[in-house]
């Protein structure tokens, strides 16, 4: 089993409500994403937090239909969206862009 397979089984065990995929080789440079993708069929708010609560991106109003991403580095952040708060963990997977989505409704 590869190591993304196992994160990718280890999270579905979990019960948490996002995907998660790896995005072919990075440098170590390079950072994972978070994208959250509004299907919620009309205009939300979405916020990313680091852990301390402080919010690093997000919009009053994301339209109906979008799918906002911002580069994050490996950790753990807390999505905001009308489905509710998710915890994230972008994970550094040895040299692999790691990105999760969160749907928002």
């Amino acid at each position: 089993m590869t190591t993304t397979r196992r994160v990718l089984t280890v999270l579905a065990t979990a019960g948490l409500a996002i995907s998660v995929f790896g995005a072919g080789s990075a440098s170590a440079a390079t950072k994972g994403k978070i994208y959250i993708s509004n299907n919620c069929g009309k205009a939300v708010s979405t916020t990313i937090h680091r852990t301390d609560g402080s919010m690093i991106a997000g919009t009053g109003a994301a339209p109906a239909g979008s799918y906002f991403g911002y580069p994050v580095n490996p950790g753990t952040y807390q999505v905001r969206v009308p489905a509710g708060n998710r915890n994230v963990q972008i994970l550094d997977l040895g040299g692999k862009a790691h990105s999760a989505i969160v749907k928002a409704c």
